[in-house]
């Protein structure tokens, strides 16, 4: 339909026109009729005023002989001819001594008392009363009869003889006046009626043919065509009506095309959208394959790091076993090695797990409190033992800044495999020198952290050019057949996701004849856990370190402790200084170098200084040596440490330097007692490997455990409804029955509802944590099996006194309160569960919005999901998600985008929470 809008007419086109032709008329024949009224009323008062006066005037001349001769005859004849005036109401003549000598009419209104010498006209509302002196002429008594002398004689020649006083009455002047005003109105109104009924005639005339178009216009816009063919205007609109008709004919047209578009689009559209139906019924299907590649590609991986890490496990537990017992020099070096390769196979798996998990998006941050100081120093340890050789000896160095607060609240294991990567890097590239992790606080406010980290190497550098090769996947510097270093190439790509997933940024700076330095950003929370505040030592210690840049760094630390050093860079000095200031010295600590003479040499100047000085040593051992290596050593020194130097371990020895036998008995109790806790536990391991079941039983036999093994779930089973064991050792993946429906099963047993079951399992895609978890399993351990973690989970587990169901609802406590869900749909738990599924099914979806809204700071998208997660959550018992969405609107709506990152953050940490949790709710149906 043609669209066509008409103004909207305020008024009538009949009245606009009638007015605007009867107005002008109407306004002059106003102002005529006022004007005629106006002039006549002020004739009718000027024509009394004048007669009133003249009258006035003539009887004031008559009546001079009359009153000089006291003629009351002619005084009446005089006043009754003036009374015969119809105007005149009332006449009095006055003596020269103001006494009435004659009176006629009706009493005065007004009695004056003012008498002029000439003639005075007062006016009053309804009455004119006009007052003239009498005079009488000197001259001659026939002046007397002659008033035109008298009038014109001089004052002074004439005599005051008294006075003539007439009241003129206004009511027949008023009357005329109605009279007229009554006339001219009428023939107002008679003249106005006429003129509209003339002007309304000329304006229907007028306006019948703009009804007439306008009336056919109002047709066109409903597209009745023939309407405007039917019009017919006066002789004056011809040519209106040729243009109406030539409108009418192409908008004729114009519908007919619109007509024949509209039916060409809509038979395209109905054939785009067979297209789109066939296009979308492909893209589903492809959609389908994708996930169902996706899935494949999951669970290959889960599979092939089962597969993979179990023979590993095998290899590392008996690898460690074999340490142990190990005399040969030749042969533990074999050993050795072996290790060291399952490890870097091991982390080579591990790359690639972590790089599949950064691509399928199932990568989550967990939040706990750590000290990051004592996660440095672990590092440097691991890294030194694994990659320092007798040919690399490079300083590992520490820097920390004073602001930098000791405890944070991150994702601990995260945060430790970046340093990981990039510490190990730099250890790896570097020949000689140091690689140094400085680390400051770059921006703090409130509770949020912004930690700057800094590894810097005087390693071989990287060419300016292939500095872009380094963050993408599978890509080296070197990547030539010949390359020196070996590395699949995703441990920065890994470093890199993982920084940007913690809202940081990484970046590198390299020259190849300085070093490399990378720098990368962290947005953390700042702990509520206090800093240990270590006292001051007092100590006066020697120090022999051969390297300037490590002598330097642990002066530095130990001044801040309180520790005097002497710093010697052989073992002359180091002689020298002894000899000098024994008596002030507390200890000495002493560096090991790489040389086998250097161990003899550090043994005799051990003995050296406890026979003559009695002055404890504390030695440094510098991988890839290792404090076992050297039992006699051992024996000999205060205390041996690795290097580089973990400080509390330094402070730690330090304190107590003088107490070592003391501290050796103590270390030995804890041992004996955890012993005799494991003695006679009775422990069933499930496996359908037997050389993993093997491995177990040689770890935990010799400490006087009772294993069982079983090949498979079912056997599983059927030991359980035999025997008792204290905890179960559970394999996920295995043949017919997994460890999880085994679990399952077991838990539906009385004896086993709460008994501990650890799973051991190799997956590290998806959420197997909670899926383990919600299987009813108590914790799990993943293969490759240390065996100290293996014992220290034996002696958690068997001393817990919590049952199953008390460890799933502390875990809830924070993130779900079923009573509140149920209270809400009045205990209805099929209800309360389909709401809490919905909202918990439109959770992953809704936080990929939010951080979608985030990236492009659109508020009010991002404030109308929170409000709409933030609703839902208040119905299903989610309180910790309502809590932080509240939180997060009230922010959006107060203070916009400002300062919002940290708000949310902790949002979205609270739905990860709820959906990593979810598996573990159990409703009572079920």
């Amino acid at each position: 339909m043609i669209n066509i809008r008409l103004p909207k007419l305020q008024l009538n086109h009949d009245n606009k026109l009638f007015w605007s032709l009867f107005s002008p008329v109407f306004g002059i024949s106003i102002i005529t009729c006022a004007f005629l009224i106006f002039s006549r009323f002020n004739d009718l008062d000027d024509n009394l005023y004048q007669r009133t006066q003249h009258i006035t005037e003539q009887v004031a001349t008559t009546s001079e002989y009359a009153i000089v001769f006291s003629d009351q005859n002619m005084m009446y004849r005089i006043l009754q001819n003036a009374l015969s005036n119809q105007y005149i109401s009332s006449v009095q003549l006055f003596n020269s001594e103001q006494k009435i000598i004659a009176e006629l009419g009706t009493e005065f209104v007004v009695k004056s008392t003012n008498f002029p010498n000439r003639s005075e006209i007062q006016t009053f509302p309804d009455h004119f009363i006009s007052i003239s002196a009498v005079h009488y002429n000197n001259n001659a008594l026939d002046g007397a009869f002659n008033p035109q002398s008298d009038l014109f004689g001089p004052v002074s020649q004439q005599n005051l003889i008294g006075w003539v006083k007439i009241q003129a009455d206004t009511a027949l002047v008023q009357i005329k006046k109605y009279q007229y005003a009554s006339l001219v109105l009428l023939v107002f109104f008679a003249f106005n009626l006429g003129s509209g009924l003339i002007f309304l005639r000329i304006t229907k005339q007028l306006i019948l043919p703009v009804k007439n178009v306008e009336s056919t216009l109002n047709k066109l816009a409903k597209e009745q065509f023939s309407a405007a063919k039917l019009l017919r205007l006066p002789a004056e609109y011809q040519s209106l009506q040729k243009d109406l008709l030539f409108l009418t004919e192409r908008l004729e047209h114009n519908k007919h095309e619109m007509n024949a578009g509209i039916e060409q689009a809509t038979e395209d559209l109905r054939r785009s959208m067979d297209s789109m139906e066939e296009k979308s019924a492909q893209l589903h299907i492809a959609n389908r394959e994708a996930m169902e590649s996706n899935r494949l590609k999951s669970q290959f991986l889960a599979n092939i790091s089962h597969e993979v890490r179990t023979p590993l496990n095998a290899i590392l537990g008996y690898t460690k076993t074999l340490q142990k017992g190990i005399k040969d020099p030749q042969h533990k070096l074999y050993i050795d090695t072996i290790e060291q390769s399952t490890n870097s196979l091991l982390a080579i798996i591990g790359d690639i797990l972590d790089f599949s998990k950064i691509e399928a998006g199932k990568l989550s941050l967990e939040s706990n409190h750590f000290n990051l100081r004592a996660l440095i120093d672990d590092v440097y340890q691991t890294l030194s033992i694994n990659l320092l050789t007798k040919e690399k000896q490079i300083d590992l160095v520490t820097e920390y800044d004073v602001q930098l607060p000791e405890w944070i609240i991150g994702d601990s294991t995260r945060i430790r495999q970046i340093l990981t990567n990039l510490i190990g890097n730099a250890i790896k590239f570097t020949h000689q020198g140091s690689v140094k992790t400085k680390v400051s606080c770059q921006a703090q406010s409130d509770n949020k952290l912004t930690l700057l980290f800094q590894i810097v190497d005087t390693g071989i550098g990287i060419p300016e050019h292939k500095i872009d090769r380094l963050f993408k996947p599978f890509s080296q510097v070197d990547t030539s057949t010949t390359r020196q270093f070996g590395g699949t190439g995703l441990g920065l790509v890994i470093s890199k996701k993982l920084v940007e997933q913690m809202q940081g940024k990484i970046e590198v700076s390299s020259d190849p004849s300085i070093g490399s330095t990378f720098r990368f950003s962290l947005c953390l929370q700042a702990s509520g856990n206090l800093m240990n505040q270590k006292d001051s030592l007092d100590r006066h210690i020697i120090l022999l370190e051969p390297s300037s840049t490590y002598r330097a760094h642990l002066t530095s630390y130990l001044h801040s402790i309180g520790v005097k050093t002497t710093r010697c860079s052989d073992i002359e000095q180091l002689i020298s200084a002894l000899h000098e200031k024994a008596s002030t010295v507390d200890g000495i600590m002493l560096s090991l170098g790489p040389e086998e003479s250097s161990v003899e040499e550090t043994k005799e100047l051990i003995s050296y200084a406890g026979q003559h000085f009695a002055i404890p040593c504390i030695v440094m051992i510098q991988p890839p040596r290792s404090i076992t290596q050297n039992p006699e050593l051992k024996a000999l020194a205060s205390e041996m440490l690795l290097k580089p130097v973990s400080h509390d371990r330094l402070y730690k020895a330090l304190q107590q330097i003088n107490q070592r036998g003391i501290q050796g008995e103590d270390d030995i109790s804890p041992v004996i007692e955890s012993n005799q806790t494991r003695k006679g536990l009775r422990i069933l391991a499930v496996d359908d490997a037997p050389i993993n079941l093997q491995l177990l039983s040689h770890w935990l036999q010799p400490h006087g455990i009772d294993v069982t093994l079983a090949y498979s779930g079912q056997q599983a089973l059927a030991l359980a409804s035999e025997q008792a064991f204290d905890l179960i050792f559970m394999d996920i993946q295995m043949p017919e029955m997994d460890g999880m429906e085994t679990t399952q099963q077991l838990r539906q047993l009385n004896a086993y509802q709460n008994t501990p079951i650890i799973a051991l399992t190799a997956h590290a895609l998806g959420s197997e944590q909670q899926q383990i978890l919600a299987s009813g399993m108590n914790a799990y351990l993943t293969k490759p099996i240390d065996e100290e973690v293996l014992f220290r989970t034996i002696d958690e587990w068997c001393s817990n006194t919590k049952t199953f169901q008390q460890q799933v609802d502390a875990t809830l406590v924070n993130i779900f309160d079923m009573q509140k869900a149920l209270d809400i749909v009045n205990g209805k738990a099929d209800i309360a569960k389909e709401m809490f599924t919905m909202l918990a099914d439109s959770l992953d979806n809704e936080k990929k919005l939010i951080q979608h809204h985030l990236e492009h700071q659109d508020t009010e998208k991002l404030i109308e999901v929170v409000h709409r997660i933030h609703g839902a959550s208040k119905y299903t018992g989610t309180f910790n998600i309502a809590r932080h969405a509240g939180f997060l609107e009230t922010h959006l709506k107060e203070l916009g985008m400002e300062d919002v990152e940290g708000v949310a953050e902790d949002f979205i940490h609270a739905i990860d929470d709820l959906l990593n949790h979810r598996d573990l709710i159990t409703w009572s149906q079920e």
